[in-house]
């Protein structure tokens, strides 16, 4: 059979995805082989088993520590660490510290706008041209704020858009924690059963085992 150098790279990636499933069997491989051997006493077999049953309840911790870090909380060590820390009687540095807020400024709009007069003696061609530039101004006025409107309104969609992704993210991310949180453990309840199942059986049937062995 012909081996390709891509195809040996692809070989350890593809061992690595099993490496819970090897973790268990090379752990309880590990056991059978101390305990098992011909003329092992009833001690060594017990005790194989013990290790085995501790490791399995060990997986327990294992998988509250996975799930703690998956909703940020901090671990054992941290939370033991930091109420050790607060110990009644233990000399603690006293650190002040300086707090600086700023508060935003209001801000406003203010709008002027200006009118053309037909002067002191009016005249009806005055008035006209008066009339003329006035309406052009007010087309100027409605212009600018229609270009503002628009801007605003582009402004609001971008905000909800924004939004509406955000909220879609926060929403696909909880729902893979809510799915880690119920699924995402059975590997580390399983190792855990295997190891516990195993060590059951040879500290329960030790002395069975010990006179097959013998």
């Amino acid at each position: 059979m012909h081996f390709s150098v891509s195809r040996i790279k692809q070989l350890w990636p593809w061992l690595v995805e099993a490496r819970f499933a090897w973790l268990t069997l090379g752990v309880i491989g590990a056991a059978l082989i101390v305990s098992l051997r011909p003329h092992t006493s009833e001690s060594v077999i017990r005790l194989t088993g013990l290790v085995l049953q501790l490791l399995g309840i060990g997986t327990v911790i294992w998988g509250i520590s996975e799930t703690r870090a998956l909703f940020g909380h901090p671990s054992f060590s941290v939370k033991a660490k930091s109420w050790f820390e607060r110990f009644p009687l233990r000399r603690r540095n006293i650190v002040s510290a300086a707090g600086a807020a700023s508060f935003a400024a209001a801000t406003c709009k203010a709008r002027g706008y200006v009118t053309q007069g037909p002067g002191p003696n009016p005249t009806v061609d005055t008035r006209l041209d008066a009339l003329e530039r006035n309406v052009s101004l007010i087309h100027e006025r409605i212009s600018s704020t229609e270009k503002e409107m628009d801007e605003e309104f582009r402004k609001t969609a971008e905000a909800l858009k924004n939004e509406e992704h955000q909220r879609q993210t926060e929403d696909n991310a909880i729902r893979a924690k809510l799915e880690a949180t119920g699924t995402g453990g059975v590997h580390i309840s399983a190792i855990g059963a295997s190891w516990l199942f195993v060590g059951v059986v040879l500290s329960t049937a030790g002395v069975e085992i010990a006179e097959l062995l013998n």
